[in-house]
């Protein structure tokens, strides 16, 4: 399937939420919880997706916008809130050109969100913007993954990721994934092809070629990142806690304050 100009598109919006199942007791939706509790609202959730934090903080009654590039995703996203029966902001918006609905105490930037972000520049660009619509003393925290290290394999060749029946209609529904890196670059990609099957027989399939293409970082870039933008106080946390991250940290979140 082609590209439609973002990544989350076709089957992988339709089956996102089919394969991660329950979210409510992730690590990171605890993590982002107590930071909004601690820097305040309103808050906006960059890379929402089909709203599974945007959601479950707007029923908590917090005042929290949430902004996606993809249509499709969003429109998941709508109609869950409207069947939950809570109405947060939910914005179609590029990052890097649209103007962001508001002010803010806390900004989210989950999921890796700031590595989807791989042209020369534009991670850059788009934590300045959100360095801009936070309000003084406001925080950004964004998760990043560190996804390779030498001796590790460049083409992880292909892998069932998941086969989930789909509750609606008791189909099969399987993903399987490609990762390759690149290490000069320090850049991965992600290939996907997905199958649709119902009483034994294969009913859809679809292919996606680089989608989504990530970057990594080390702790020490995404600091200089961060700083580079306008933050100060820019801490960096091991996981989703807030324990300092050490050398051997490869999931950690870095959180700057606006002065």
């Amino acid at each position: 399937m082609t590209n439609p100009g973002y990544d989350y598109y076709g089957m992988m919006a339709s089956t996102w939420d089919l394969w991660r199942d329950d979210t409510a007791d992730w690590d990171d939706r605890h993590f982002y919880l107590a930071l909004v509790r601690q820097y305040g609202e309103p808050v906006l959730d960059i890379g929402c997706g089909t709203g599974r934090l945007l959601l479950d903080y707007a029923a908590l009654g917090i005042d929290v916008d949430g902004i996606d590039n993809s249509p499709e995703m969003l429109d998941i996203c709508r109609a869950k809130a409207q069947k939950l029966g809570v109405t947060p902001g939910i914005y179609q918006i590029d990052i890097l050109r649209d103007e962001l609905p508001r002010q803010y105490r806390t900004i989210l930037g989950p999921s890796s969100v700031v590595q989807l972000m791989t042209a020369p520049g534009t991670a850059l660009e788009m934590l300045k913007r959100c360095c801009d619509h936070l309000e003084p003393g406001g925080i950004f925290v964004a998760s990043f993954s560190f996804d390779w290290l030498p001796g590790e394999p460049l083409d992880t060749g292909w892998g069932l990721m998941f086969e989930k029946v789909r509750p609606e209609d008791g189909a099969i529904v399987r993903r399987w994934v490609r990762e390759t890196r690149e290490p000069e670059r320090q850049v991965w990609n992600a290939d996907s092809r997905f199958e649709v099957e119902i009483d034994g027989k294969i009913v859809a399939t679809e292919e996606q070629r680089q989608a989504p293409e990530g970057r990594w970082y080390t702790q020490e870039e995404a600091v200089a990142l961060y700083r580079a933008a306008g933050f100060d106080d820019v801490r960096v946390y091991d996981g989703f806690s807030f324990t300092p991250a050490t050398a051997e940290s490869r999931l950690f979140c870095v959180a700057g304050v606006k002065g």
